[in-house]
């Protein structure tokens, strides 16, 4: 995109520089041609003209070449240019308003003032076009101001619309890049909340079960094994999911049925069990109608309640209640644990992490201590009705 800007940018220069340098050579042969007098006879015969002032001529035509050639680049310095040398020829024998040059000049240097110049190049613009004809004028000793006033409204008037334009598009592709810098943030923040549940979630799992193998090395070797194969088992998982998250990064979508999904939970109660707790499930409705993108979230969701339940609160008793109802997913984890004070101020990554998922679909979240003990955390996650085509069916489960 940046490439195809700039070749534009560099065609447009060169255009701009070729119609300067045609305007001088047309300029010369206006001047160096003989040629009847100018507005049918009105005009002096430039031939006849002393040599000085043909030289004097020149060096003016050279400068409205220049000011044409550059009021891209330089739009207040052509638009400048270009008046001085209209008004400087106002003193010569040949006013400006008899040879074409000078006026075609004047009026592509003051339009390109307006339309690509900086904040004070409409100012300028308009300054030196009605300044110098302004002279011209007095200095022909007419009055056709109404001819002036025409061209600027026909010539300078579409130059103010090309900067409106030129203005609009600079501010939508400023909005375009704050836009893909806000794009690029939550795609960060997505990639982190995704990894901090697959790593933090494993990792507490292998810690549990590889203190449990410690714990009964010496007097159980088959629980040591079992707990040891379950790290295994972790650890592959937790690789599978890192690995599929690396092809989602790499612009290639999972298939649906290898997404994390609610209706394959049963992994996640390991680790409450593991700790020494138990584990009770409750499903109403038909998680099958839950789109695929509330399904995934609900799914890390639960799983950073869960891990958060096995690891403040060890030993206890987790309830799990899955509703579908209407057009929400509501998650709703409750443990009958102490836990330690920390766990009161929800400032920790995984809180934050389920709060800003439910953001993404409008949720609401409501996690903190309960008056009786334990630790709460109520998630609803609306969702669109039409993307399910089942009826919504009541179903419950205890594990």
């Amino acid at each position: 995109m940046s490439a195809a800007l700039d070749i534009r940018s560099r065609w447009r220069r060169g255009a701009v520089l070729v119609a300067g340098v045609a305007l001088f050579a047309f300029g010369l042969a206006e001047l160096y041609v003989p040629l009847a007098g100018y507005v049918e006879g009105q005009g002096p015969d430039i031939a006849a003209l002393p040599g000085g002032w043909l030289a004097v001529l020149t060096v003016l035509l050279a400068g409205y070449g220049l000011a044409v050639a550059g009021c891209t680049a330089y739009p207040r310095a052509a638009a400048v240019l270009a008046g001085a040398c209209f008004t400087a020829q106002s003193l010569t024998p040949v006013l400006p308003e008899w040879p074409v040059v000078p006026l075609l000049a004047l009026v592509a240097a003051c339009f390109a003032g307006i339309a690509v110049g900086g904040r004070a190049a409409p100012a300028v613009a308009a300054v030196s076009y009605f300044g110098s004809l302004g002279i011209e004028n007095l200095a022909a000793g007419d009055s056709d101001w109404m001819f002036i006033l025409f061209v600027g409204l026909a010539v300078l008037g579409p130059g103010y619309a090309v900067r409106m334009r030129r203005a609009q598009a600079a501010r939508l592709v400023a909005l375009a890049a704050e836009r893909e810098a806000a794009a690029r943030t939550d795609e960060r923040l997505r990639v982190a909340r995704e990894l901090h549940d697959i790593v933090s979630h494993g990792v507490s799992v292998m810690v549990l079960q590889a203190g449990a193998a410690q714990a009964v090395l010496d007097s159980d070797a088959d629980q040591a094994r079992e707990s040891l194969e379950a790290v295994q088992d972790v650890g592959r998982e937790v690789v599978t999911e890192l690995r599929r998250l690396l092809v989602i990064l790499r612009g290639a979508e999972a298939a649906p049925e290898g997404l994390p999904s609610l209706r394959r939970i049963d992994p996640l109660t390991a680790a409450v069990r593991i700790a020494g707790g138990r584990v009770e499930v409750r499903v109403t409705g038909d998680l099958t109608t839950v789109p695929v993108a509330a399904d995934v979230s609900g799914y890390r969701i639960l799983q950073e309640a869960l891990t958060n339940a096995a690891r403040h609160a060890p030993g206890s008793t987790v309830d799990v209640s899955v509703e579908v109802g209407g057009n929400a997913l509501r998650l709703h984890v409750v443990d009958d644990g102490p836990g330690p004070a920390r766990r009161s101020n929800g400032t920790g990554h995984g809180l934050t992490g389920i709060r800003e998922r439910a953001e993404l679909f409008g949720g609401t979240v409501t996690a903190g201590p309960r008056v009786d003990g334990g630790f709460e955390v109520r998630v609803e996650l609306p969702f669109d009705p039409e993307a399910s085509a089942s009826a919504l069916s009541t179903t419950g489960t205890t594990t």
